[in-house]
């Protein structure tokens, strides 16, 4: 026989005074569990064909659940909303680490694993962590699903100086006035509310131009960019409204509609209910 997963049971004959199993063709699975007697060689090649392939269709059915890196985040952070977008437009499966940072021993616990102590972070299953919003989605890329950088050079030095510009100049602008608006009127700082409003108000004219022509921050693909708008507009319009800006806000309300920001803001939702 060329294939050793076939036996034809005589061959117990040889070693026995008498053949152990009825005759005929058998075949064995990886923990040497036996299948038969099948009629013919062919019967029984069949059989473990059929096998075979429901192992193969469990073991893929067991990838698309198991894992693919562990996530540590909170709901309400908007540079990790935009990392959940991101992953949610590619439908991966990761596992969640909650992390409160406010909470002195969850901080100092998370600081072990990340001294920095800053979210999001991804851990990959084989041990490297891979921290910066921005960072983890160039990683994304290479896991498959929903591309978000474009294959074009030109195209994604694109989608990547928008993203850095939305973060740097509304996410960062926007987290000031969040900040500053929680403070007593008279502790309130001036000169950092005036710099958020301006670099913000800059990205907004900057958008209600580029936009102009354009479903998304790159033309008609979700992207990096939209990622990084999404988290950002979470929050932009109660502290930084769109007003005199109708391409931005159309924008907003593409975004709003979006299905994996949809769920992210459900999510933020949940949470600062369970806060409440």
């Amino acid at each position: 026989m060329n294939n050793p997963r076939y036996w034809a049971s005589q061959w117990y004959a040889t070693k026995f005074d008498e053949e152990p199993w009825p005759g005929g063709w058998y075949w064995h699975d990886q923990q040497y569990n036996w299948h038969g007697p099948y009629e013919t060689e062919r019967d029984a090649a069949v059989a473990l064909k059929g096998h075979l392939e429901q192992e193969r269709e469990a073991s893929d059915a067991h990838e698309r659940t198991r894992p693919q890196f562990e996530l540590y985040y909170h709901p309400l952070s908007t540079y990790s909303q935009k990392v959940l977008i991101a992953i949610y437009e590619k439908d991966l499966v990761f596992k969640p680490h909650i992390v409160n940072l406010m909470a002195e021993r969850e901080r100092e616990q998370y600081r072990k694993i990340y001294p920095l102590g800053k979210i999001p972070l991804i851990v990959l299953n084989h041990g490297p962590l891979i921290p910066e919003s921005s960072i983890i989605i160039e990683y994304l890329e290479s896991l498959g699903g929903a591309p978000l950088i474009s294959a074009n050079t030109d195209v994604a030095r694109k989608t990547r100086f928008k993203d850095r510009f939305i973060d740097f100049y509304l996410t960062d602008s926007v987290g000031t006035l969040f900040s500053e608006s929680r403070k007593p009127e008279s502790e309130r700082d001036k000169r950092k509310i005036e710099r958020a409003r301006y670099r913000s108000k800059a990205v907004y004219d900057f958008l209600e131009y580029e936009l102009s022509e354009s479903e998304w921050a790159n033309g008609d693909e979700f992207s990096l960019s939209d990622c990084a708008a999404g988290a950002a507009f979470c929050y932009a319009a109660k502290y930084m409204p769109y007003d005199g800006y109708p391409v931005v806000s159309a924008y907003a309300e593409r975004l709003a509609e979006r299905p994996s920001i949809r769920r992210v803001r459900e999510e933020v939702e949940a949470r600062w209910h369970s806060q409440a």
